[in-house]
């Protein structure tokens, strides 16, 4: 079966097992929501394959749903749309939460302890519609449906808006669902969600994705989601008193249905990876948690190179310019900020630095002609605008030099915030694109549009002249971390 890149072992011997390395570790209580069932539960939508024509789903079991499958029909108004569904079988995973074996060796998974083993069901809807509602339903136990859900297959073309989403992390049952249901509420429109990067603290802790799959409800039933890898979704386990492996998630490639790349190794695939959306939009998503960024640098100057989308969007969780005090990313940016800015890639949405931060590397030269009309124009003209965002309760201190550190990469600072969760949505229609962040109480808080022509030549306006203050943690309540 495809996406297994850490195997869970059907029996596997508990001695000499070394534990998982988390500091601050517990075993928490179960949620009634984190166990299985025959019931279908965790149901995600994703873009495996051609969004217009196919749509991919996951959903989770019991272990003891061993087999299974979904339906899929024509979202009609007559109220028995079904009796048109055509069934897929689904593939099923059986996954160890507690154990599993990797390169010869078993580990233990500390917070996992006590849970039972479960069953994660994939399948992907093909030979579909264009820009079609259709209606679903996944299966776990014989007889045990799910709500038949909508969603739309992607259009040709065409205007479009998607959100998007800095690190969750943290206060997942708490603080962070207000977000993406605000975040759902201004633009319910939205055709898909961007989640850029550390979705959970502890990435194989099953109880953090029952939070977040909780908060996040009939959502991602409904609305794809795109997940980037960030450092969280990574575990450490011991190896010697000295050294220690880090691995994804175990949960990642059973719960989320990816596109896989041809020619990547097989440490990346499901994490790194391209969705043509429409004749619009190309995204391409980037694992920074590699320590070798080499592999991926080249795969993103090919895609890009042979890309004839209009707006191009390159999403990754490590900021190519930090916002986060003492979080710098040297190393990324010496190998990926060339290529952004030879391809003059239009958008570069992050995580990982829990503070907000948009500004762009300006692009001086594109009028061959100068005057004194041009000249203005051109002070507006852009290559590359790069965004830092969190949508979790956890906050950071900004840089005390903003993004002054990297004025001899031509970026500028435009705005920023601390001490704040916001989540944004941006829209693509024809030549212009909408950026616009909100605040948790969905107010309004940066806004601004691109302008591409059809040569290429991209220029910046600001959106609303009403913007409140730029939101520190000198003018907002005291902070205190949350607890997950």
């Amino acid at each position: 079966m495809k996406r297994i890149a850490i195997v869970a072992a059907a029996a596997l011997a508990c001695s000499a097992a070394p534990a998982a390395s988390h500091k601050g570790a517990h075993q928490s209580d179960q949620a009634p929501w984190q166990q299985p069932s025959e019931w279908p539960d965790r149901i995600v939508v994703t873009m495996d394959g051609d969004p217009a024509t196919s749509i991919g789903v996951s959903w989770r079991t019991a272990e003891s749903v061993g087999a299974t499958r979904a339906e899929i029909a024509r979202a009609l108004p007559d109220a028995r749309f079904d009796q048109l569904a055509t069934s897929v079988v689904a593939e099923t995973q059986r996954l160890d939460l507690a154990r599993f074996e990797h390169a010869g060796k078993i580990f233990s998974v500390e917070h996992n302890q006590g849970l039972p083993a479960t069953s994660h069901h994939s399948l992907r809807f093909d030979g579909l519609e264009p820009d079609t509602l259709y209606a679903y339903r996944v299966q776990g136990a014989e007889g045990h449906w799910s709500e038949w859900f909508h969603t739309r297959t992607a259009p040709l073309s065409g205007p479009l808006r998607f959100i998007y989403l800095g690190d969750a992390q943290n206060g997942l049952a708490s603080h962070w669902p207000r977000v993406i249901r605000a975040a759902f509420q201004s633009a319910p429109d939205a055709r898909f969600i961007l989640h850029a990067g550390d979705l959970v603290n502890r990435g194989s802790r099953d109880l953090e994705w029952a939070h977040w799959f909780r908060a996040s409800g009939f959502i991602h039933g409904m609305i794809p989601a795109i997940p980037v890898t960030g450092n969280h979704e990574y575990d450490d386990y011991p190896l010697t008193e000295e050294e220690e492996l880090e691995l994804l998630s175990i949960l990642w490639r059973p719960q989320f249905r990816l596109p896989e790349e041809p020619g990547l190794s097989a440490e990346l695939q499901e994490t790194v990876y391209a969705v043509r959306y429409s004749a619009d939009l190309h995204g391409f998503v980037l694992n920074t948690n590699i320590d070798d960024m080499s592999e991926q640098a080249a795969w993103l100057d090919r895609q890009l190179e042979q890309s004839d989308a209009r707006w191009r969007i390159v999403t990754a969780h490590h900021p190519i310019f930090s916002s986060g005090r003492d979080r710098d990313n040297p190393e990324g940016r010496e190998i990926l900020l060339p290529i952004l800015l030879k391809h003059k890639v239009d958008l570069v949405l992050q995580g990982h630095d829990h503070t907000y931060a948009r500004g762009s590397v300006g692009d001086r030269n594109q009028t061959p002609n100068r005057t004194a009309a041009t000249d203005t124009a051109d002070r507006n003209a852009i290559a590359t605008m790069f965004v830092n965002s969190v949508s979790g309760p956890k906050q950071y201190k900004f840089n005390e030099s903003g993004w002054d550190q990297y004025a001899p990469t031509g970026v500028t600072l435009d705005r920023m915030g601390e001490n704040t969760q916001f989540y944004q949505v941006i829209g693509i229609d024809g030549e212009a694109l909408h950026y616009a962040a909100y605040t948790a109480d969905a107010e309004l808080y940066d806004e601004v549009q691109l302008t591409k022509s059809d040569a290429g030549i991209k220029t910046i306006a600001p959106g609303s002249s009403d913007l409140p203050a730029e939101r520190r943690f000198s003018n907002t309540l005291p902070y205190e971390s949350v607890q997950d």
